[in-house]
């Protein structure tokens, strides 16, 4: 039987009661991102997803389809594009209050993307792999750190 105060059938006590209550009007709304974050965590988001792309890309040529080559040269490029972006906005938040690791970090993808196109053009096919594979761990491990619990307001790296 149902009724007022009580839960299939059964009373509901007070104490319970109140103590759903009072946590209910204890809970606190997370605070707003910063702007700045949310671009920072865009861009990181779309530098993750090309940096994956990036890799479909080489794994369509290598097994046979040269005509994705060019396509994965072009998508490199706009992946230092996009990492030059990020590396600006991750500066203008860092000045913002933000923390310093972020600019730190684009900076470092920046530099691991650069040593990947001096070995795509070396044709050094081994060592493009394995730091192509250590850019997508590192892009990928950029864009959960930017996204976690906390980080907008801390200035600890």
């Amino acid at each position: 039987m149902r009724g007022r105060g009580s839960l299939r059938g059964v009373p509901l006590r007070r104490s319970w009661a109140a103590a759903i209550l009072t946590s209910m009007a204890t809970v606190r709304t997370p605070a707003r991102r910063p702007l700045l974050l949310v671009l920072l965590q865009t861009e990181a988001t779309a530098l993750m997803s090309l940096a994956i792309g990036q890799a479909g890309l080489a794994s369509g040529f290598l097994t046979g389809h040269g005509d994705l080559k060019p396509i994965h040269a072009v998508n490199a490029l706009v992946l230092v594009a996009l990492t030059l972006g990020t590396i600006v906005t991750a500066v203008a938040y860092q000045r913002q209050g933000g923390p310093r690791w972020p600019a730190a970090a684009a900076l470092v993808l920046l530099l691991l993307e650069g040593v990947q196109i001096t070995l795509a053009r070396l044709d050094v096919a081994g060592a493009h792999i394995f730091i192509g594979v250590l850019f997508v761990v590192s892009a990928t491990l950029y864009t959960s750190y930017l996204f976690r619990l906390g980080f907008a307001l801390s200035r600890q790296a």
